[in-house]
């Protein structure tokens, strides 16, 4: 099993994580790297876009990934992934995964903020170009996701890298390769059915999720809202069981 994480800084990968993650960012942002991330958007999309011309069965496929109801089976999948773990390897220790579970969706807030503060509006490939080929006029007997109003970063993605990164750090190796695993079969649908530009998720997504680990990884923040978190779990789990007896 992996140990506790100690109460310790760790200044060159706090430092290296969040200037990489800033720099990376600022590349979508700023020239001459923003002319060359905005052709490889054009490039990619039109060219997941053009494998739509497929066939029935292939239009099908995607526009079932797009589907609303995918969202809820990638959290399934990670979900499951991290309960198996806890359940096969880490009973007696319920509590602190729980613990960790819970800075987990903190994490994930704080990036969902963070995304929204960005000063961005992007519309997504399938409202740009009006003839690009849409999921939703193709496959018409499923509900399909394949647009996007403002799309940039993908928040969907930075959920993802920010649970494989908390995954990763916690969790053997063997659940950390799943969980990537998962994080990246789970963002190709938005990008296949054109509600994602590429860079959406591999600038925006990357950036936020390696900025915001970078803060509470590499430094005791984790530890300590850890074992906050986890003696709250055990007064809840305390109430509840005295609770049940009377």
């Amino acid at each position: 099993m992996i140990a506790d994480r100690s109460e310790t800084w760790h200044p060159i990968l706090l430092v290296s994580g969040c200037v990489l993650s800033i720099v990376y960012l600022a590349s979508w942002f700023f020239e001459p790297t923003r002319t060359l991330w905005l052709a490889l958007d054009e490039k990619f999309f039109w060219f997941v876009n053009g494998s739509l011309e497929r066939g029935t069965a292939w239009q099908g496929f995607w526009a079932v990934a797009n589907n609303r109801a995918i969202d809820g089976v990638s959290a399934l999948c990670v979900i499951g992934l991290y309960v198996h773990f806890v359940v096969r390897k880490a009973r007696d220790r319920t509590n602190f995964f729980v613990a960790v579970g819970l800075m987990l969706t903190a994490i994930v807030l704080v990036g969902n903020r963070i995304s929204a503060a960005l000063p961005v509006e992007r519309k997504s490939p399938t409202l740009l170009h009006p003839h690009a080929l849409r999921l939703t006029e193709l496959v018409s007997w499923i509900p399909t996701k394949d647009t996007a109003g403002d799309c940039f970063p993908g928040d969907h993605g930075m959920v993802l890298l920010v649970c494989a990164g908390v995954i990763t750090f916690y969790l053997p190796r063997a659940y950390a390769v799943v969980a990537w695993f998962f994080a990246v079969v789970f963002m190709i649908p938005r990008l296949i059915g054109g509600a994602h530009w590429l860079t959406d998720d591999l600038v925006g997504s990357v950036a936020i999720a390696g900025f915001v680990l970078s803060i509470v990884l590499a430094t005791p923040l984790h530890a300590v809202m850890v074992r906050g978190l986890e003696r709250s779990v055990c007064r809840w789990r305390s109430r509840w069981a005295n609770r049940r007896r009377t």
